[in-house]
This record gives structure tokens, sequence and C-alpha cells, in this order.
């Protein structure tokens, strides 16, 4: 029987992800203790992380959702588009944005930016994975998952074009892989 997707080199396990994920759950919510933050992630592939952090931090907080993009395939274009959330209720609120991955901090500079302009009283960073080896901008993190080296990394909600987002565990896009999975499923036809 096939596997269901390429075997790519596997980063960070599922079983990683959720024990980091309540570590830093604890740190947000000491942090905040007396006035919850607000949750912003942002979409698409923040998804998962802003989900274990909901669970994880007490409060039963909202997640409210922004869409901004810099990538197309895998690089990224150089400019931010905000498309949704533009119009988010953040005034006079502890802003807490969750990303899934700040490459090259151009992102979350702008999202930043936007929010504390739209009147937040703070706007801080939790981010799953961080790549300091592609900023472009300097942007702080506050609460930081894991640090990972110049590769291009899917799954638990980062994808490629569409793809591989359902992945539970990050791992490595490599197109050879990809394509060896791809030519094996044909041929099993």
């Amino acid at each position: 029987m096939q596997p269901s997707s390429p075997s790519f080199r596997v980063v960070f396990s599922n079983e990683q992800i959720l024990r980091r994920a309540q570590e830093l759950a604890r740190a947000i919510f000491t942090a905040t203790p007396g006035e919850p933050p607000m949750l912003v992630a942002v979409i698409e592939g923040a998804r998962p992380f802003a989900r274990l952090l909901q669970k994880f931090v007490p409060g039963n907080l909202p997640v409210h959702e922004v869409r901004a993009s810099s990538y197309a395939g895998t690089t990224s274009s150089g400019t931010v588009q905000i498309t949704v959330g533009k119009d988010l209720p953040v005034r006079g609120q502890h802003v807490l944005l969750l990303e899934d991955i700040v490459d090259t901090g151009r992102t979350i500079e702008a999202l930043k930016a936007h929010f504390l302009a739209a009147g937040a009283k703070s706007c801080r960073v939790a981010t799953l994975l961080s790549k300091p080896s592609r900023r472009v901008v300097t942007v702080a993190i506050d609460y930081l998952g894991f640090e990972i080296p110049d590769e291009f990394v899917i799954g638990f909600g980062m994808d490629l074009d569409g793809r591989y987002r359902d992945l539970l565990d990050v791992v490595v896009y490599e197109a050879e892989v990809e394509r060896a999975f791809l030519a094996a499923g044909v041929t099993a036809r």
C-alpha cells in the first residue's frame, strides 16, 4: 500500500509541536494574566498553530483572522497584501499575532504597523517557526516555537501552492521526493 503523501524529511514532529505550543501558551498567559490578548491568526498557514494556542491558553479566547501574504510559490514577492481582517476591532486591545513562520519579516512588520495604526495598545508576535537567515527587516518575536535554517518547509498549516498544508509534522519540501512519489503512484495504477 502506498503512503498518502511523499516521505519528506521531518523537521519537527507533531508531538514536538504540541509540547512547544503548551510551553508558549503558559508563557503567554503568565505575561498577560489580567488582560488577555486579542488573538489574531495570519491565515491560512497559522490556523493549526492558533488552534493549539487557543486550546492551551485559559479563558477560551476567540481567534480572529487576518490574511496577509507575500509569497508566490517558494519565494517571497516582497510586497505584503492584507486582504482579510483589515477592520478587526483592535482599538484599545493588546494584539497577539499568531504566525506559522517568520521568514523575511515583511508580513509581520506590515501587520504590526497596521494594527498599531488602528489603535492597538500593543502588538506582539507568537510564531511556530522563525527563519532568521532570510530576514530582510528586523522584527521582534515575543514567543518563538522553533528556529530553522534556510529550508522551505511545509506541513502543519504551511503549504506549497495549496499542497501539503494538512501534514501533521513540519517537513522539508524536496521536489525530487515529490516527483518520485508521484511517479510511483502513476506506475502502481
